[in-house]
């Protein structure tokens, strides 16, 4: 038999687009979305908030980076969540993506950015976020606050 929690259930509230850019700032990985050959396609990638816009790290052999000779959109996704509480939050950035093409800025994105173990960056992304949209779920106290 079940033993109902003392806990309060957690509670879902909607993120303003201020808050989704500052919570992406506070992680360093997430995945991007992209269309190749009709299909959907995601890819596990580090990032670093430039002001509102987000720099990506790929490495050149990538499908993302064959895709984007031109602006095209995409779907970023990053979220927090602990699976003991269900507390957590999750963000979805809709935006024009390109690449970065300034060795200046490219140098100074490399330093920030945290590839993962063995994997070598060696291109980096601008998204213009168009649309911020997330949900953070936490108890109702916190909620209240």
């Amino acid at each position: 038999m079940p033993y109902p929690s003392t806990q309060p259930p957690p509670v879902s509230r909607r993120l303003s687009r201020p808050e989704g850019l500052r919570l992406l700032g506070n992680v360093t990985f997430g995945r991007i979305v992209f269309i190749s050959r009709a299909l959907p396609g995601i890819q596990l990638v580090s990032h670093v908030m430039d002001g509102e816009d987000l720099l990506v790290g790929l490495p050149g052999d990538c499908e993302v980076v064959k895709l984007l000779t031109q602006l095209s959109p995409v779907v970023y996704e990053a979220d927090v969540l602990d699976t003991a509480t269900r507390h957590g939050w999750s963000i979805v950035l809709t935006g024009r993506a390109g690449l970065v093409e300034d060795d200046e800025e490219i140098a100074r994105a490399l330093r920030r950015l945290r590839p993962w173990p063995g994997e070598e960056i060696s291109v980096v992304v601008r998204i213009h976020p168009e649309l911020v949209t997330g949900t953070r779920i936490e108890d109702a106290t916190a909620a209240a606050r």
